[in-house]
């Protein structure tokens, strides 16, 4: 077996779809779900160190921590591209490209989809996290779109396309309906307020509309979430304001609701409309990269037409066993074999 070491910044909750995805990895490398590879070293800090701390952590210790710890493992492998800095001067390494928007920001719809002003310190880190890139041996990019940005920004890097896989049988348990559902229609949307996840397009779908939109996830600050509330009252939509939810209590909203809106113009993937197909419910997504991967044709929507949107809406029927098909595409072990795949072309 070949030691494989995970190494990222600080240890971001599992919550996150960052957190969730790396919390994945090592569980599968633990429990010897990768063919041919373990779980050997692990360097993370904790997320709640004071900012000076993390600097020097990201620029300096870090990398030299990394550097010394991987001469015991096979491959060392970065698994968020922000923390590409960590990458060393040698050896097997891998970066798991989540998205690219963050380090080279666009504009789209006139939303900006990443920082186009950065501070002095992060055009210094972009620097650190770009050079770390190409000092890498392999690239896994989560989807088609950021592979192929990937080895138009990267030329020479080999690249393996690995898109994320969930634990189907997690999204299947028998729960309750939740007592926040109103009678009727209840639509989810999942995620933060900032601008690219549109949650105020979703508002705006459902203004006026016989439906009841729930809002699930922290809110990025007080004042976004009194904004759209005014706005939702406004509009006539019935928006529940629900907040962070535990997995149990997600699959339940999940597997009981009629469908999740997905809006959002910008992802590197998109977890929310697989882990709904997963529960068997529909995903309305907006068609843009890289989520629009994912879903059944008939579930990917224009991404400014309001009215296509809610004629969707109108028109829901029981799909669960269609979608549940196609999230079969993302099950852990299809992963799993694409990420042994990937790790072994290194050798």
């Amino acid at each position: 077996m070949r030691k494989v070491m995970l190494a990222r910044g600080g240890a971001i909750s599992e919550f996150t779809g960052l957190g969730k995805t790396h919390e994945a990895l090592k569980n599968s490398l633990e429990k010897n779900l990768i063919r041919n590879f373990e779980l050997g070293s692990l360097y993370e800090y904790p997320a709640n160190s004071f900012a000076l701390s993390r600097l020097i952590k990201r620029w300096y210790t870090g990398p030299s921590k990394v550097s010394t710890m991987s001469k015991q493992n096979d491959i060392v492998h970065i698994t968020d591209q922000e923390q590409a800095g960590l990458v060393p001067s040698f050896g097997n390494t891998v970066v798991t490209i989540h998205d690219l928007f963050h380090l080279y920001p666009y504009t789209k719809d006139q939303i900006l989809i990443g920082n186009n002003k950065p501070s002095l310190i992060r055009k210094k880190d972009l620097q650190k996290i770009i050079k770390g890139i190409k000092r890498a041996k392999l690239l896994i990019c989560i989807s088609k779109h950021t592979q192929k940005e990937c080895e138009m920004r990267f030329p020479g890097v080999p690249t393996a396309l690995v898109p994320h896989g969930i634990n189907l049988n997690e999204y299947s348990i028998e729960t309750v309906r939740p007592s926040w559902f109103n009678e009727g229609i209840n639509l989810l949307i999942v995620g933060s307020e900032e601008p690219r996840k549109r949650v105020e397009f979703a508002v705006k779908i459902c203004g006026g509309m016989d439906v009841t939109l729930h809002k699930i996830g922290s809110e990025s600050s007080p004042q976004e979430k009194a904004k759209l509330l005014h706005l939702s009252e406004k509009l006539d939509c019935k928006l529940n304001w629900v907040g962070p939810l535990n997995q149990k209590e997600m699959v339940a909203a999940l597997q009981h609701a009629n469908a999740l809106l997905f809006p959002s113009i910008a992802e590197g993937f998109g977890l929310p409309p697989l882990e709904a197909y997963a529960a068997g419910t529909v995903a309305l997504v907006s068609d843009a990269p890289a989520h629009n991967e994912i879903p059944l044709e008939h579930h990917i929507l224009p991404y400014d037409d309001i009215d296509a949107w809610r004629n969707a809406i109108n028109n829901l029927e029981d799909e669960t066993d269609a979608v549940r098909n196609r999230a079969k595409e993302f099950s852990l072990e299809k992963w799993s074999e694409r990420l042994s795949h990937a790790y072994d072309s290194l050798f």
